[in-house]
């Protein structure tokens, strides 16, 4: 999918494009990735969430709102520093800021590698909430060990060594 390497046989489609046809920028702009262990750059919040400077900074402050960061707010708003690596948050925190960036990109395609285990029930919730209201336009791909997680997914794909072993919605595969 990212093209890292590049297919031998078959072909991936987006939007009935074929992604072998694209230059990799376009395609990794409209992929992003939150993964297990999200890294930040020492800087601002403003820096973290938006590394090129295309959002506006109302964008960002309503993707922390809708994650329930607003909190982060209070303390030099959007030009809060982020240690090297985010050692001033905690785990769950840096996975939220990678999460709100996700949501302020808007990207076609969300892979989210079991981005939800550094963070409670509740937090999870708010994401879960997110993901059905912000990124609806968005194709989320989850990697989830947790079925809270995906419950409210329309697709499911389980596998086991690597091998597909049953497909369906949530209410199929809870049957």
């Amino acid at each position: 999918l990212f093209r890292i390497l590049e297919a031998t046989s078959g072909k991936i489609l987006i939007d009935d494009i074929d992604i072998s046809l694209i230059g990799l920028s376009l395609l990794r702009r409209i992929i992003t990735v939150i993964p297990q262990d999200p890294t930040l750059i020492e800087g601002s919040l403003r820096e973290n969430l938006d590394p090129l400077g295309k959002y506006n900074d109302q964008s960002m402050i309503d993707s922390l709102k809708t994650i329930g960061m607003d909190y982060i707010l209070e303390e030099n708003g959007l030009n809060f520093m982020v240690k090297e690596n985010g050692d001033n948050l905690s785990a769950g925190e840096r996975q939220l800021i990678c999460f709100a960036r996700a949501m302020i990109r808007k990207s076609k395609i969300i892979i989210m590698d079991e981005a939800t285990s550094s963070i409670d029930y509740d937090t999870e919730q708010l994401i879960q909430k997110a993901i059905l209201n912000t990124l609806k336009d968005s194709t989320v791909i989850t990697i989830a060990h947790r079925i809270k997680t995906i419950l409210n997914y329309d697709r499911i794909l389980v596998f086991d060594q690597g091998n597909l072993i049953e497909q369906g919605s949530p209410k199929e595969l809870i049957k």
